[in-house]
């Protein structure tokens, strides 16, 4: 990236998706649910040795442990209903589209001796990063006939589709006939599709591009060919990488929002994800830690299909068992230049080529997506080429499911991991349900990580800071009485360890953020290990390095507390910072004010979503979030915020918004008043300004800037301010 200013080396930045206001629905007379922890609700799965579901227990049958200690079951909801599903077979014609019918007459009739125990809230999502063109079609039957046939009453269900950003291809609704118009739509027509078959045509266009250059690589090839081929086929592998990088980061953020809008709905709720997988590098494992962590926070089970269908693992090939034969292109040299039958250290040639023909195998992407559905209790169903096969052993499995619920005997908001068992009287069942969750008001998204979650053991135990870590957290509306809160730590270079030789030099940061309300509950946790990888002496010119995450809280008083542990060297440090987000007003409101010293500047053509949702952003630039307030005169202080029109405002505002820098009470000088009248892109955005201003008139010493903004039609206003010291030199 160019810089608009001379900025940090390193930037590790993670923004978390904007998560739409809940979802609001109509609902029957139901048990009311308590949220948080004052109540853990359980989707159960039993089944017995033929794998077939158990559906006879009773609370009697159960007991639930969490972190060891016996829990008192407050109530237990049996199965929804009996294995048998299905309408009429003049429904199932053209998929049931073709018949006008009323949401209760269309879908098969639940016994009237069961009672209503809340909605059951499904969500089909079709993560159309991974999805190549070929499988689009099938999953979109299945998708249909599922709809058609097994939806059933008191069953809500919502269609997603994940590409480049999140599409809500149809809200919650029991309307059959709108939602099988929107699965005929959620494969299709989607831009972002196409990331997926782009991906397998680089990949293999990665390996011509190999086997090319091998070709090459005998005594008098064409070096300068040869070297083009590689130099291609390397862009392809970076691009690949890249691919996957933002391919797992749309799908694991889409998946965050699609759980977060179903915290306030009160019944059973469950994801079907159709995916053929993603690959997660361990610098971005916590997105699906996240995604974890905030589906068993609310009770979501993840039930994840693969939608490439049955596939055949390629073995090792142009290996001669008897070590027969010369190298040629139909025939690689695999064994690596020697005699495939010599033994050494015990192995012959032949098994040290399988040996590195293995692992040289591709990661298995599925697994990264499957493990969703084996820690929040779903299925993970691979390998089937009857896609409605997989939806009716789910949905079967699904309605098979027990709902419990206990109040825990720890009602302490602590932040730490809660295991969870669950066993029945009879030792021949099998039990299935999610292993835990996080004691956390909000959310909470922790990676496995060892060393993270022996940094978040030493934060709760008590560590003392080695080294200087600086924090800020400005603060952005989003919604009515919710922010978005960017927090952002910077760790100095000078105390990062770099490991290694040469062009292979790495380091790592484990980093921990933890907030706390007035009374000392944890709201919201976050951890995760950050690795940097270094070339070309990139140590030596280490300047430090920042994290940002962001945090989404409501209105109140807060503590974050951060702790960044360096890796190599082992040195930790913690930071401290009290936050009041202020109750927004229906009037005209404001930012936070950032005084910022530097900011990124994006190529012109680049057109990421993500880049333009970030609160930070101002045309093609981000402000990077400054951790200190101190300036020089040599340098240009850039000032940003962001300004929110009155709530309702249906025609273009007129604001005039106004800046003054004050020192020692005195006005010393001030930005022109400019007037917004533009109409902001979405409710919750509000308009970016920015102005630069050169601190060389002011004289050295402590200044307080004061924001004002009017409305000039309602005559209302708001102010804001920050403060800096200034100084001749660093």
């Amino acid at each position: 990236m160019r810089r608009i200013i001379k900025t940090l080396p390193v930037l590790i930045l993670l923004s978390s998706s904007i998560v739409p206001a809940g979802l609001g629905q109509q609902s029957k007379e139901e048990r009311p649910i308590r949220l948080g922890i004052d109540l853990v609700t359980l989707d159960v799965a039993v089944t017995d040795k033929r794998h077939k579901p158990v559906r006879s227990l009773t609370a009697k049958d159960f007991t639930v442990m969490e972190d060891g200690v016996p829990q008192k079951i407050e109530f237990l909801n049996p199965p929804s209903f009996p294995e048998s599903h299905g309408v009429q077979s003049g429904d199932r014609a053209a998929g049931g589209a073709n018949k006008k019918e009323s949401p209760a007459a269309n879908r098969a009739e639940t016994p009237s001796k069961q009672p209503f125990s809340g909605y059951r809230f499904v969500s089909i999502v079709v993560d159309n990063t991974s999805v190549e063109a070929l499988n689009r079609e099938p999953v979109e039957r299945a998708i249909a006939r599922y709809l058609s046939e097994r939806l059933q009453k008191d069953e809500l269900a919502a269609i997603y589709s994940i590409g480049n950003s999140l599409s809500v291809v149809q809200p919650f609704t029991d309307d059959r006939n709108k939602l099988l118009a929107a699965a005929a739509r959620v494969a299709q027509g989607q831009t972002a599709t196409e990331s997926a078959s782009t991906r397998v045509e680089a990949s293999r266009a990665a390996e011509r591009a190999g086997v090319t250059s091998g070709s090459q690589d005998q005594p008098g090839g064409n070096i300068t060919t040869e070297i083009a081929d590689r130099a291609a086929r390397d862009a392809l592998e970076s691009f690949n990488n890249i691919s996957d990088y933002f391919q797992a980061q749309s799908l694991f953020r889409g998946l965050r929002a699609i759980i977060e809008v179903q915290r306030n709905l009160k019944g059973s709720k469950s994801i079907m994800l159709f995916s053929e997988g993603a690959s997660v590098s361990k610098s971005s494992g916590y997105a699906v830690d996240g995604v974890i962590s905030a589906a068993n926070a609310i009770g979501v089970s993840i039930n994840v299909i693969d939608a490439a269908g049955l596939t055949v693992s390629d073995a090792p090939r142009a290996i001669d068992p008897r070590g027969a034969g010369l190298p040629s292109k139909q025939r690689p040299d695999v064994y690596g230049g020697e005699d495939p039958t010599k033994v050494r250290d015990g192995e012959n040639g032949i098994e040290r080529a399988l040996k590195r023909m293995f692992a040289d195998t591709p990661a298995d992407r599925f697994a990264a997506v499957a493990r969703l559905s084996t820690e929040t209790g779903g299925l993970g169903l691979s390998n089937n080429n009857d896609l409605s096969k997989a939806i009716e052993s789910i949905d079967s499995d699904a309605h098979a499911h027990y709902s419990i619920a206990y109040s825990p005997r720890n009602q302490s908001f602590d932040g730490r991991f809660r295991e969870i068992i669950v066993k029945v009287a009879n030792p021949e069942y099998a039990v299935r349900t999610r292993r835990g969750y996080y004691a956390v008001k909000s959310e909470a998204a922790l990676t496995e990580d060892t060393q993270v979650s022996k940094l978040v053991s030493d934060m709760s135990a008590g560590v003392e800071s080695s080294f200087a870590l600086e924090m800020a957290a400005p603060y952005f509306p989003r919604g009515r009485n919710a922010y978005l809160v960017p927090v952002t730590l910077r760790v100095p270079g000078d105390v990062i360890g770099v490991d290694g030789k040469g062009d292979s030099k790495h380091a790592e940061l484990d980093c921990v953020i933890t907030v706390k309300d007035t009374g000392g509950q944890v709201v919201s946790t976050f951890g995760r290990a950050y690795p940097l990888e270094m070339r070309n002496n990139q140590d030596e010119q280490l300047g430090g390095a920042t994290i940002r995450q962001n945090l989404r809280l409501t209105q109140g008083n807060y503590v974050i507390v951060a702790a960044v542990r360096d890796g190599v060297t082992g040195r930790t440090s913690i930071a401290r910072r009290a936050v009041t987000l202020p109750p927004i007003s229906e009037g005209p409101h404001l930012s936070s004010i950032l005084l910022a010293h530097q900011a990124d500047q994006s190529p012109p053509d680049s057109k990421s979503p993500q880049f333009s949702r970030d609160v930070l952003t101002f045309g093609q630039n981000r402000i990077v979030v400054p951790t200190d307030s101190q300036f020089t005169i040599a340098q240009t202080l850039l000032m940003f915020f962001r300004v929110y029109p009155a709530a309702g405002t249906v025609s273009n505002p007129s604001l005039m918004v106004a800046a003054g820098f004050f020192k020692d009470g005195k006005l010393a000088s001030r930005t022109p008043t400019i007037r917004v009248t533009q109409p902001q892109a979405s409710p919750d955005a509000g308009f970016p300004l920015v102005t630069p201003f050169k601190l060389a008139d002011l004289e050295p010493g402590e200044y307080t800037v004061t924001v004002e903004m009017v409305d000039e039609t309602t005559k209302q206003k708001e102010t804001k301010q920050a403060r800096f010291t200034l100084k001749e030199s660093r």
